[in-house]
């Protein structure tokens, strides 16, 4: 699909979602903040909060704070560092989501479906530069729960129609020309990479499999276009990631690791330090001691 016609698809879903917003009939939620940044068995965390709009079937989510079931036509915030596990949910139609990210100063969007073994696999993405800092607004949604409860879905709402409204001007207004420097594979790869950089299992084994290819070709022809090998591309998103979260004072060394889909805190080390010649310890109060 072009990127014009994404653009079209992306912007006719959120519009939608923001009429009925406006309607009082749109279903919203945002789970407790609850168990930050944690390793939780089958379960990830992003570093920015997320937003799902429920396209297709269900998807069941659990989190420190208790499960839930998105229906279609549902939506949910999901604040940043919240770790959760999700479960594709086949019902009078298929499983379908759309997730909006953020990246840098844009929104990733994307759209999920399940493979034949019930794994959420992401479809097309289109990344949309962002007119505001949107996100902040979803992150200020996600603290609704410390408001009384009467005041709670007004605050959320309005949040989220703001942030609906910002990412809509971004996609309209998105009309640069489509860049073809790279195949249609390795492009794919390159965002599959981005928007899954915290799953642990992210590998180019798993990657090719997806595509229906073996590894070897795949990174014969990611190297061919890119010059490096697609391990190191996955490992170099990863340390760029980690810089950019060892600046935040929230996040613990072993917390920016888990959020950059490193197994441990010693193998994050490891790899860090070899990638930048310090620990990221030492990164981090040197980086602070420029400010």
């Amino acid at each position: 699909m072009s990127k014009t016609s994404l653009r079209k698809t992306f912007s006719s879903d959120l519009q939608g979602v923001g009429k009925r917003l406006a309607a009082g009939q749109q279903r919203l939620i945002i789970p407790l903040p609850t168990g930050l940044h944690c390793r939780r068995h089958a379960s990830h965390f992003h570093h920015t909060s997320e937003f799902f709009l429920q396209t297709g079937g269900a998807t069941d989510f659990v989190c420190p704070g208790g499960s839930f079931r998105l229906q279609t036509g549902d939506i949910c915030v999901m604040p940043a560092g919240v770790p959760h596990a999700e479960t594709p949910i086949d019902l009078r139609t298929p499983y379908g989501v759309v997730v909006l990210m953020n990246r840098e100063a844009s929104c990733l969007c994307l759209r999920g479906w399940a493979d034949v073994r019930r794994r959420i696999q992401s479809g097309d993405f289109l990344e949309s530069p962002l007119p505001t800092k949107a996100f902040r607004l979803l992150e200020e949604a996600s603290n609704q729960h410390l408001l009384p409860k009467r005041l709670q879905a007004g605050f959320s709402t309005g949040l989220v129609s703001a942030f609906l409204a910002s990412v809509l001007a971004g996609l309209n207004a998105d009309t640069a020309p489509e860049k073809t420097t790279s195949t249609p594979l390795v492009a794919e790869v390159e965002k599959i990479i981005r928007v899954e950089i915290s799953r642990q299992d992210l590998s180019v084994g798993t990657l090719a499999s997806r595509f229906g290819c073996s590894p070897d070709h795949l990174t014969r022809r990611f190297r061919a276009e890119r010059g490096v090998a697609l391990n190191a591309w996955i490992i170099r998103e990863r340390i760029d990631l980690a810089c950019n979260l060892l600046e935040r004072p929230e996040h613990n060394v072993a917390e920016v690791g888990w959020a950059c889909g490193f197994s441990s805190p010693s193998y994050f080390i490891s790899v860090f330090t070899r990638q930048k010649g310090v620990t990221p310890l030492t990164w981090r109060k040197n980086t602070r001691g420029n400010y």
